[in-house]
């Protein structure tokens, strides 16, 4: 009987005579049953399938027959007929334990080069999973996974002030908008308002335990679209009477020990408007990726008033749910002039951008959102790729250098028949098991680093290894592996045998340029790390020691509240006359940052333009400019005894600028307001930032009033914690049942810039890394280079020359490439300085210094490296050289 393989071989079965023509068995069956059935059954079966299959096609017809052959085959598939295939699975397992049993005796005999490969590697993972970490918090903030937070988005404000336009987010919307959006706009399922505010602090109480929180008001519909973590209560029927508050599961435990005991207590609540006894119906854990933190939810209908709700007022967030498959942009398109609908001359811009975008485009330009907090994501998430790359490129280089050592093994594999493809598989082993060890060693440092890690960017993070986790830094790290692995794998499998065996280790122009463009592309990313962190910093020391037109040392803020909201000025008496204070006042809003305005005045000589123009203000005491410092350039400051200066404002320089008086001390001010009063200016502030440097001075003014909602203190230098002591007690005394709490201002005024500060801190930290990698890599290629030319260093010195000279000449080539990527680098760093600094109004210049100063240092970081391997291959045994072929 003829085998399977002659059966194929063989001429095609012809039909028999007399036979149907243009009819064949089909040609794909017979290769499935000759790829599956024994080889002793194939020439019978496919005899009798091919006598049956023109039988039939005689008697009926081709495609029956055809069918029928179809049947037969599959008719064939079952254990007993199919062929038995010899299983890899030995041989496979046998390569792998060898390659790596080699890998571990390569580690192992040459430990110096696996030290640095895994400290190198280990380093570059540790920086990405921190970053990793840090990032992915940053992009979750404000995603939700909630019933409707997909369709959810915010109406943002944005209104022409001194020619040009401010944006805000934070309840500058009429307060009824998002009812009568709701109303006008088919495109809108549902809308919920929000009340929240900064000032929005009173104090809880419960038998003798007071503590100060935060609160908002939220309306019907909040968490379809908002994380409502309850412990206990239902998020969707609490907070439908007035009388009800929510508080948060570190609130309840606070008062009551457990939030268990907090549910149905009374609780009592201190703030203006607010004040009253009410019930706790839920108690809620925060929740991590919320930026809208609160320790209380109230009822809107308690802040809902029929004043309150009028267009001339704002304070509350318009928050709509669209319909499915709303095209945003056509809605925006009818939300920008929908005020003007409401008054003819209202010229403010609405647009809705969804909520979860808020925290990272948190910028806006003519009322269109800008990259905020994402530009950070952006930046960390490059360092962590050119870390990583940069360690990767490490390790090709170490690979390379030491290749010599391991060139005989390759030629010895090679003339045994080892083909070029295992030797990758191979080499790729190496590298994705020294990535696999780099990461448990990653992890450690990670894990010993995560707390000052969260102490700098002012986070919580955790190592959480759930799938997803470990799913991204397993994937990080098999990149890792790979990207490390394909330049040696490729590079040390490809050597000729023949040359391999003699131990000879010629690398070819195109390896040699790409080792040396590896080494340019991290010397450049180090140095535009080092420029950045000069920039940065240079940055922020401007923002810290500027001259802001206010005095900000020594001062510290705190609530007024209670008794002294109305009942201050013994208080503040009280205060003047501890030793160590040097005056104290009341005042509203917050420096830097959180400033009321107000708009509607008229002044002689506006145009119609101007009566939508807003003035930034202060109402606080009669003491407040001076004991803020702010110089007076003309006419007076407040003083008790002009009893009219209680309707009287002082403007800064930007607001006369604004309004183009010639004289502006004398001037009226009235309002379109027919329950306001006209005010009179009676001075003139030079300016003072009393935002952030990333904004432009606006006109502004100050206004005496007793409503202000914190009292200011200025201290003496020096005597700050016994007069602060002493301020406690006399808060306590006047106003029992408060707690007492204060801040520095210089505090809040840091906490402005603190993205900038973090910023500093994280730049200087990677650029260090990436630093010290580089010239790990650097080492390598010097080493590669010197090893390659040995023989010519023996014969220079037979001839003559100095160990010196020798290190001279073989720097030479290294200290061109650090120039060149010093050279590629800046211009790239000028660039991103440039815009960097562009999102701040007052900043510094960029000098050529920042840029120089980068270079060298990156110059003499290099040379010191090259210096320490060219000076030790300088002093190379001339004999051993010379022998060595």
């Amino acid at each position: 009987m003829k085998n399977s393989k002659n059966h194929i071989n063989s001429e095609p079965n012809l039909p028999p005579s007399g036979g149907i023509q243009g009819g064949t068995p089909p040609r794909l069956a017979e290769k499935l049953l000759l790829w599956f059935l024994k080889g002793e059954l194939a020439e019978e079966v496919l005899g009798d399938l091919d006598e049956k299959f023109y039988s039939t096609a005689e008697k009926h017809s081709i495609r029956k027959a055809k069918r029928n052959y179809w049947f037969q085959v599959i008719n064939y598939m079952r254990p007993f007929a199919f062929r038995k295939y010899k299983s890899n699975h030995s041989k496979s397992t046998a390569m792998f334990k060898h390659n790596l049993l080699i890998s571990f005796r390569s580690f192992q005999r040459y430990k110096s080069t696996f030290l640095i490969n895994l400290f190198g590697l280990a380093t570059g993972l540790a920086s990405a999973l921190l970053i990793y970490l840090w990032v992915y918090d940053e992009v979750n903030t404000d995603r939700f996974n909630e019933k409707d937070s997909n369709r959810h988005v915010q109406v943002i404000h944005t209104y022409p002030t001194s020619g040009t336009y401010h944006t805000s987010i934070n309840g500058s919307t009429p307060n009824p908008l998002f009812e009568e959006l709701a109303k006008e706009m088919p495109e809108i399922d549902y809308s919920f308002p929000v009340a929240a505010h900064s000032e929005f602090r009173g104090v809880l109480s419960a038998g003798n335990r007071n503590i100060r929180a935060k609160y908002q008001f939220i309306g019907k519909g909040y968490f379809n679209a908002f994380p409502g973590n309850f412990l206990f209560g239902n998020k969707h029927q609490i907070l439908t009477e007035k009388g009800e508050v929510a508080i948060s599961e570190k609130l309840a435990t606070t008062l009551f020990n457990s939030a268990e005991d907090a549910m149905g207590k009374l609780v009592d609540f201190k703030d203006e408007g607010y004040a009253g006894t009410y019930m706790v119906t839920g108690v809620f854990k925060a929740t991590e990726n919320n930026s809208a933190n609160y320790d209380m939810l109230f009822s809107f209908e308690l802040y809902r008033t029929e004043d309150m709700m009028q267009w001339y007022n704002s304070g509350v967030q318009a928050h709509l749910i669209l319909k499915e498959g709303v095209d945003l942009d056509q809605l925006n398109a009818k939300l920008e002039t929908y005020l003007s609908t409401i008054y003819d001359n209202w010229k403010d811009i609405l647009y809705a951008q969804p909520y979860s975008e808020r925290y990272l485009y948190g910028k806006y330009e003519n009322g269109k959102p800008l990259p905020g907090r994402i530009q950070y994501v952006k930046l960390f998430s490059a360092i962590a790729i050119f870390v990583l790359v940069i360690a990767c490129i490490n390790y090709m280089n170490f690979s390379t250098a030491n290749a010599s050592r391991r060139i005989k093994e390759i030629g010895v594999k090679k003339a045994i028949g080892a083909s070029r493809k295992a030797l990758v598989y191979q080499y790729f082993g190496e590298s994705v098991s020294m990535a696999l060890l780099s990461l448990l060693l990653a992890i450690g440092i990670a894990m010993f680093l995560l707390p000052q890690f969260n102490s700098i960017t002012g986070k919580e993070l955790t190592f959480a290894f759930s799938g997803r986790f470990m799913m991204a830094i397993l994937s990080i790290t098999l990149l890792t592996g790979i990207l490390s692995g394909v330049y040696p794998a490729l590079m040390l499998s490809g050597f000729n045998p023949v040359v391999a065996l003699k131990g000879k280790l010629k690398g070819t122009g195109g390896s040699i340029w790409l080792r040396k463009g590896l080494v340019i592309f991290q010397f450049a990313v180090s140095v535009i790390l080092i420029v950045s962190v000069l920039v940065v910093y240079k940055q922020v020391e401007y923002i810290q020691t500027t001259n802001l037109g206010y005095d900000r040392d020594h001062i510290i803020t705190f609530p007024k509240e209670g008794k002294l909201k109305t009942d201050f000025e013994p208080f503040l008496t009280a205060l003047r006359n501890i030793p160590g204070v040097v005056n104290a006042s009341q005042m509203s809003g917050n420096i830097p940052g959180d400033i009321a305005y107000s708009q509607g005045y008229k002044w002689e000589g506006m145009t119609d333009d101007d009566k939508s123009l807003r003035f930034y203000q202060i109402r606080g005491g009669y003491e407040l400019i001076d004991l803020l410092g702010i110089e007076l350039k003309d006419g007076r400051t407040f003083s008790r005894e002009f009893p009219t200066d209680v309707d009287a404002i002082i403007l800064n320089e930007a607001a006369v600028q604004m309004t183009q008086l010639e004289n502006p001390v004398g001037q009226k001010f009235g309002n379109y307001n027919p329950r306001a009063k006209t005010k009179e200016v009676i001075g003139v502030v030079k300016n003072f930032h009393f935002q952030s440097l990333q904004e432009k001075v606006r006109p502004f003014f100050f206004s005496i009033s007793d409503n202000g909602r914190k009292f200011i203190v200025k201290l003496k230098a020096g005597t700050e914690r016994e007069t602060i002591d002493k301020i406690e007690s006399a808060y306590t005394s006047f106003n029992e049942g408060y707690p007492f709490e204060f801040r520095f201002l210089d505090d809040d005024y840091q906490a402005a810039y603190a993205a900038e500060q973090r910023v500093t801190a994280l730049t200087k930290y990677f650029a260090g890394i990436a630093i010290t990698i580089s010239c790990l890599g650097l080492l390598a290629l010097t080493a590669f280079s010197t090893q390659r030319r040995l023989k010519e260093i023996a014969i220079r010195k037979v001839l003559g020359s100095t160990s010196t000279a020798i290190a001279r000449l073989l720097s030479q080539e290294f200290v061109v490439l650090v120039l060149l990527a010093i050279l590629i680098a800046l211009p790239i760093s000028y660039y991103f300085m440039r815009n960097w600094l562009n999102s701040f109004a007052y900043r510094i210049e960029l000098k050529p210094l920042y840029f120089i100063l980068g270079g060298v240092l990156m110059m003499v970081v290099a040379w010191l490296t090259i210096a320490s391997q060219t000076a030790t291959s300088a002093k190379v045994n001339v004999t051993e050289s010379l022998r060595s072929e």
